[in-house]
């Protein structure tokens, strides 16, 4: 049953993948065709990957900010509660 679920789910990817060019299509081409079309996939997938790379950057930093401001204001609360005791 499990591999059953796991086979769908990759089923389902694979054919997310290929949504540009049906399956027959692809097999049915020549070789050469066969290659421009994956190397045009490639060339996508690489840059959904750059765009997600660049997207995760921008959240580390924007995670880092926030969590040093809120390391600052513990700081700054607990200099006042000192101070007030």
């Amino acid at each position: 049953m499990v591999q059953r679920a796991r086979d769908a789910r990759a089923g389902t990817k694979r054919a997310a993948a290929r949504k540009d060019q049906p399956l027959a299509a692809v097999a049915a081409a020549d070789p050469a065709q066969r290659l421009l079309a994956v190397e045009a996939e490639r060339d996508r997938l690489k840059a959904r990957l750059d765009e997600a790379e660049a997207r995760i950057t921008e959240l580390e930093q924007s995670r880092t900010l926030v969590v040093n401001r809120i390391d600052w204001l513990i700081d700054t609360l607990g200099t006042e509660l000192e101070k007030r005791a």
